[in-house]
């Protein structure tokens, strides 16, 4: 009896060395792959959740939403603040309510970009915001209608516009379960 030697089993030729080396590579490239795909979700969602907790804290924010909603429910027509009447120019409190109004349009601009970019999760931003976004697309459209007429400009506040449109016509399901009837 000659020993036992693994060189006897297991004997390969260039050929499929080389077979068993490129299936090896392969094989890394695909974990690679898999990695880079998984690191860029948790980025996004890492980046979605410091928005989400930094907005919560914007003052502005907060505040120019209020304005928005107030001047809404006094019944004064957003168009007066874009095409005020002859002779009646905007009052100082009027131009704070347009600098609120703006601000908060250019807000819901920008995560409509981002979200649009894939820099931010659009699912974590709209299981948070769905209902603020919705209603003050709804407000504000009156608004932004005035401003595209003024500026003859059918693109102004269009992504805030695709956002509240995608989110309407794919409304967010009703969570069903333990702590939701």
């Amino acid at each position: 009896h000659p020993p036992f030697s693994w060189m006897k089993i297991m004997k390969f030729d260039a050929l499929e060395l080389q077979l068993i080396s490129n299936i090896i590579l392969l094989i890394g490239v695909f974990v690679a792959i898999g990695t880079i795909v998984y690191n860029v979700r948790i980025a996004k969602k890492t980046q979605t959740a410091i928005f989400l907790f930094e907005s919560r804290t914007d003052t502005r924010y907060a505040q120019s939403l209020k304005i928005l909603k107030k001047v809404h429910s006094s019944g004064k027509s957003f168009r007066s603040f874009v095409f005020p009447p002859a002779g009646s120019p905007l009052t100082e409190e009027e131009i704070r309510e347009c600098s609120k109004f703006q601000y908060i349009l250019n807000f819901y601009e920008r995560v409509a970009v981002t979200i649009q970019s894939g820099i931010y999760d659009e699912d974590m931003i709209k299981r948070t915001s769905y209902s603020t976004v919705i209603d003050t697309w709804n407000i504000a459209e009156p608004l932004i209608k005035a401003l595209r007429e003024e500026m003859k400009s059918t693109n102004t506040y269009q992504e805030f516009e695709w956002l509240a449109g995608r989110w309407k016509s794919q409304p967010l399901s009703a969570k069903r379960g333990w702590f939701f009837h």
